[in-house]
């Protein structure tokens, strides 16, 4: 199917002032810049505890003995043994950290009415697969056996992010199934990386629009698989796996303009294809994190009521 390449209206000023900042230093590698951004990022839009709800660090050992912060947002006065999101931050696996979502996740504990957990993933290439997903799931996994201490219910955890978020939340649905430990009622997907072999039409398509265009895809991609590049596991790139049956349920969210944009669609058509109930919406004119860059546009209000709504449904 051909999609019409045509940008947003809303989103033209923006993309040119997105794109038109200065050239970090020549062979400064992409994963230092986007460390560098995102860090910025966090210190504009970190939050801290207020009477709504309370914002805290907790910590847990990873199974190599390496502390692994844990970012909690916890509603105040709604009561005990609340439904649970376990977020993963996006960055391409190779750049990011939990509070540069510190706004929107607040928000959304809020409005769903739940914990958000962050999990502050080891990043690549530093550190490539298994790494950043052996840091999500054991995470997960202690969350839910530690229900008590984050004030949950464990029969009523979903796993959720964005990009490469996306990918991870997807990787631990796949873990939990095969380890059947938890069990998730639902996932959220937003524009989740998912395929690293770059073949799709989008992939092909969307190559300077100035946001996650397919060469940052690719570079992202290649950090991550650093040390599989031959036998890559299906664990690692989910559009691989051939078995989606027995999922929890799946919210998938992906723009027109984005260089995922096949692949997430792909992916939804997948689980669906498997029995899995999936809620999929496409964007007309919207790039990868749109959500972001035009916050007040029809679409980024319509795309976080509707996965608000999907969330909610889980829990019910």
């Amino acid at each position: 199917m051909k999609y019409k390449y045509e940008l947003a209206p809303e989103l033209v000023p923006v993309l040119k002032v997105y794109t038109s900042q200065p050239a970090p230093p020549q062979g400064t590698p992409l994963q230092e810049v986007f460390r560098s951004n995102l860090k910025m990022m966090a210190e504009q839009v970190g939050v801290k505890s207020t009477n709504e709800l309370t914002v805290e660090n907790k910590y847990f050992t990873n199974s190599e003995g390496i502390e692994t912060q844990l970012r909690v947002f916890k509603p105040q006065k709604i009561g005990t043994s609340l439904p649970c999101v376990y977020w993963m931050h996006g960055g391409g696996t190779m750049s990011g950290l939990p509070e540069q979502e510190d706004s929107t996740l607040y928000q959304m504990a809020l409005a769903i009415g739940c914990v958000i957990v962050s999990v502050n993933y080891r990043l690549t290439p530093e550190h490539p697969y298994p790494a950043p997903i052996n840091d999500c799931y054991e995470g997960l996994v202690y969350v839910s056996e530690n229900a008590s201490l984050f004030n949950i219910n464990p029969d009523k955890i979903a796993v959720g992010g964005g990009s490469a978020g996306g990918l991870l939340s997807t990787s631990c649905a796949l873990l939990a199934r095969k380890n059947k430990k938890p069990n998730l009622v639902h996932q959220s997907l937003t524009y989740p990386m998912l395929d690293h072999r770059g073949i799709t039409e989008s992939s092909k398509e969307i190559t300077n629009v100035g946001v996650w265009d397919r060469d940052m895809n690719l570079y992202g991609f290649s950090c991550y698989l650093k040390n599989v590049k031959d036998n890559i596991p299906e664990l690692a790139v989910p559009i691989l796996v051939n078995d989606l049956s027995n999922l929890p349920p799946a919210f998938i969210a992906v723009g027109t303009m984005d260089v995922l944009r096949d692949e997430a669609i792909e992916y939804a058509q997948k689980l669906a294809a498997s029995g899995v109930i999936t809620e999929l919406h496409i964007y007309p004119g919207m790039t990868h994190v749109f959500d972001a860059l035009v916050p007040d546009s029809k679409a980024a209000k319509d795309f976080n009521a509707a996965r608000i709504s999907a969330f909610k449904r889980a829990f019910e």
